[in-house]
C-alpha cells in the first residue's frame, strides 16, 4: 500500500499544529491563560477527535487489502469483540502489541463519536468510564491528555509497521512535538528575550517589505516603468533590486500612505535595534573588536585554506591555540600576526555568527526603514554601517571555518549601495 494517502497525511499534519498550538498558547510571552483546566480540556478534545479521524482513515485503507479488520468495523460487534479484531489483525502482520492499547483506544473511539455528535451512547460510555477516562467532556486534565497522546502514537506506530513497513517523517516529527509540554517552554531566560527582539524585527522588516510590493506594482510608481519587456530581461538582477528600491524610495519620501503608515514601527524597530545591540556588546562584541577581527580574517593574505581554522569551532580557545602553535612559523611567513590575536579574531568571528544568524537588521536599515522614513535616513546609515561590520565579520569567519573560502560579501555589498542610491537621489 501506498504511504501517501491525503487525508493520512492530513491528519499526521493537524496533530503536528494542534501540539505546536497548545505549546505556543502556553508560552507565547504576552499571552496569559487565565483558565488552563479549560484550555487543556479544548485541546483535549481537539486532539482526540482528529487523532482519531486519521487512525480510522489509516485503518480503513487497511481493511480495503484485507478483511481481517472487518469485525473492528461491525455495527454487530461487541466492544470486546472489536478489540479481539484489531489484535489479530497486528498479530496476523507480525506486529508486538500491547492489549491494553486497544482497550484504550476504543474508549477515544467512543469519546470522539460523543465530542462530534454531542450525545452519549450508554454502552460508550460504560467503556470509556471503565478506562478511566472523563464522561464528561469538560473534564479532560492533562493526565488524560497525556494518556491519550501515548495511545495515540502507540496506535499510529502499531499501523505504519503493519501496512506501510517503513518509518514516516511526520510520525518521528509527531513523537518529538509529543515529548515536548508546555511546561518546558514556560519560562524564558535572557537569552530567550534577545531571540524575541531578533524574530520581532525580521517580522517587522517583512512587514514593510510586503507594503514595498505592493506600492512598487503600482501603476503610479511602477518600478519599471518606461522600459520594454526585453529591456526588462536584459537587466542584473542588481539592477532590477535597485530600480525597484530607487521607486519605493520616491513614494515614500512623497508619502504614499501604505509607506508612512509604518514610521511609528520604525521607531519601535529602531529601539529594538539598540536593545539588541547593547546585548551584543555585553556579549563581549563591540565595533573596536570586530574592526579589529575583520583585520586580521579579512587580510589578503590570511591563508584562509588551512584545515586548522575549523577546530575553532569545534575546540576551546585554549585547545586551540595549542594547536595552532604547532604551525605558527609557517603562518609567520604569510601574516604577522600572533597566536593570540589570530584566535581572538576567530573566536570573536564564531560569537558574531551566533548573535547575527542572518542580515535582517542591514536589510532593515537600508532598504526598509529609509523607505518609509526617509527624514532619518543617516541616522540608519549610521547603524547599517555597524551592522554591515558584524555581519561581514561573522560570514567571514564561516567561509573561513566551514569551507576554507575567502568571504566575497556581495548581498551585503548590495544593501549598502542601495542606501548610497537613496542618498544620490536626493541630491538630484
Amino acid at each position: 500500500m501506498k504511504l501517501t494517502d491525503e487525508f493520512i497525511e492530513a491528519y499526521e499534519d493537524d496533530l503536528i499544529y494542534i501540539l505546536g498550538a497548545q505549546q505556543a498558547l502556553f508560552t507565547h510571552p504576552l499571552k496569559s491563560v487565565i483558565d488552563k483546566k479549560s484550555a487543556i480540556a479544548s485541546f483535549a478534545r481537539i486532539y482526540i477527535v482528529t487523532a482519531v479521524n486519521g487512525i480510522e482513515v489509516e485503518m480503513k485503507k487497511w481493511k480495503e487489502h484485507s478483511k481481517i479488520l472487518e469485525a473492528y468495523f461491525s455495527e454487530k460487534s461487541t466492544d470486546e469483540e472489536r478489540i479481539s479484531a484489531l489484535y489479530s489483525a497486528f498479530q496476523k502482520a507480525g506486529i508486538n502489541v500491547d492489549f491494553e492499547i486497544f482497550k484504550d483506544y476504543l474508549a477515544l473511539k467512543y469519546l470522539r463519536d460523543a465530542i462530534i455528535y454531542g450525545e452519549w451512547i450508554e454502552h460508550k460510555k460504560e467503556w470509556i468510564a471503565q478506562r478511566d477516562f472523563p464522561t464528561n467532556v469538560g473534564k479532560f486534565t492533562e493526565e488524560h491528555l497525556e494518556r491519550a497522546k501515548e495511545v495515540v502514537l502507540n496506535m499510529m506506530n502499531y499501523i505504519f509497521h503493519a501496512v506501510f513497513s517503513m518509518k514516516s517523517e511526520k510520525l518521528i516529527r509527531l513523537k518529538e512535538e509529543t515529548k515536548k509540554t508546555y511546561k518546558d517552554y514556560g519560562i524564558l531566560n535572557v537569552t530567550n528575550l534577545y531571540e524575541i527582539i531578533w524574530n520581532n524585527l525580521g517580522r517587522i522588516d517583512d512587514y514593510i517589505y510586503q507594503d514595498i510590493l505592493k506600492v512598487v506594482c503600482s501603476p503610479e510608481y511602477y518600478w519599471a516603468s518606461g522600459l520594454s519587456e526585453e529591456q526588462i530581461d536584459s537587466l542584473e538582477h542588481n539592477e532590477k533590486i535597485r530600480l525597484l528600491y530607487l521607486s519605493a524610495y520616491r513614494a515614500g519620501r512623497n508619502g504614499h500612505p501604505l509607506l508612512a503608515q509604518h514610521r511609528s514601527l520604525a521607531k519601535d524597530a529602531f529601539v529594538f535595534w539598540l536593545m539588541y545591540w547593547d546585548w551584543v556588546v555585553s556579549q563581549g562584541l563591540n565595533e573596536n573588536k570586530i574592526k579589529q577581527a575583520l583585520k586580521i580574517l579579512r587580510d589578503p593574505n590570511f591563508p584562509v585554506e588551512e584545515k586548522i581554522w575549523s577546530i575553532s569551532d569545534l575546540t576551546e580557545r585554549e585547545q586551540f591555540e595549542e594547536s595552532l602553535n604547532k604551525i605558527l612559523e609557517n603562518l609567520k611567513i604569510k601574516i604577522p600576526y600572533s597566536i593570540e590575536e589570530i584566535s581572538e579574531a576567530l573566536f570573536l568571528g564564531k560569537l558574531a555568527y551566533k548573535l547575527f544568524p542572518d542580515i535582517t537588521p542591514l536589510t532593515l536599515f537600508t532598504m526598509r526603514l529609509p523607505v518609509i522614513d526617509p527624514e532619518n535616513a543617516n541616522l540608519y546609515w549610521q547603524e547599517a554601517q555597524r551592522v554591515y561590520d558584524a555581519l561581514l565579520l561573522a560570514f567571514t569567519w564561516y567561509e573561513c571555518v566551514e569551507r576554507n573560502k575567502r568571504y566575497v560579501p556581495e548581498k551585503l555589498d548590495l544593501c549598502l549601495s542601495i542606501l548610497k542610491n537613496f542618498f544620490k537621489e536626493n541630491k538630484e
